[in-house]
């Protein structure tokens, strides 16, 4: 029996953006600094606003005998057909610990901005590969940023990327993240399940010891110009209404 989980909810329009230079204003935190990461619920931070994003996330759990690069291929295929965008990998953190405690998805696929979570339902129920015994779509937030650092006179921008990969912070905090060695500088772009304060610090000071300045002058910037979600008050993305469908 195929069981499908939907909440329900919607996205805000997104228009991507990058660190150019001169690099961009620096974000300040707004309050006290909290770690949170591994634990069992959302992690708390105050890099909020137009960093965080509100998305549309896919979990799966493949077939027996499925090959996850077929369901990829098949993933992709079928939103460019339906006209979504492209999906983009994420790991089972961007899901809600509520949910999790049901399911721990083995992959999981986050739709553009702009994209709802019936849309990506309706894309999944009308087309769901066999290769894919299990599903479910939930909205979720996410930290969409790029880290950058300008490296102190002497220090090439090729230097600090390599002692950045040698030293290894980043993949720990940050698991997939994509480096760019840029004329004057150093950007790293982080799109993935909500950070911390003291893992973005980790992150700053990282770049901060290749580049040989203070972790202060690691700017994160978010990825999007528009407004995103402020995390004050608190942010509930589940729908009281949300449907479960068997087939």
């Amino acid at each position: 029996m195929i069981l499908i989980l939907v909440v329900t909810g919607v996205a805000a329009l997104l228009r991507f953006g990058g660190w150019l230079d001169p690099a961009p204003v620096a974000a300040e935190p707004v309050a006290v600094v909290s770690g949170d990461d591994t634990g069992d619920g959302q992690a708390t931070t105050t890099f909020d606003g137009a960093m965080v994003r509100r998305r549309a996330a896919i979990g799966i759990h493949p077939a027996k005998g499925a090959d996850r690069a077929t369901i990829t291929g098949q993933m992709n295929a079928m939103a460019a057909g339906e006209k979504l965008g492209p999906l983009e990998p994420a790991t089972f953190a961007v899901f809600s610990s509520t949910m999790l405690e049901f399911l721990v998805p083995e992959m999981t696929f986050v739709a553009p901005e702009g994209v709802s979570v019936e849309s990506a339902e309706a894309m999944m129920r009308d087309h769901q590969p066999s290769d894919i015994a299990f599903y479910l779509v939930q909205p979720v937030l996410v930290h969409d940023v790029t880290f950058a650092v300008i490296p102190k006179a002497g220090v090439t921008p090729a230097a600090v990327a390599a002692a950045e990969d040698r030293e290894g912070i980043l993949t720990d905090v940050l698991g997939k993240y994509r480096t760019t060695v840029q004329r004057s500088g150093v950007t790293v772009r982080y799109f993935g399940a909500l950070l911390s304060d003291v893992s973005i610090g980790s992150v700053r000071a990282s770049m901060g010891r290749a580049a040989g300045v203070p972790a202060e002058q690691v700017q994160v910037s978010a990825n999007s110009p528009l407004a995103g979600v402020e995390l004050d008050g608190g942010v509930d993305l589940t729908d009281n209404e949300a449907t479960h469908h068997h087939r």
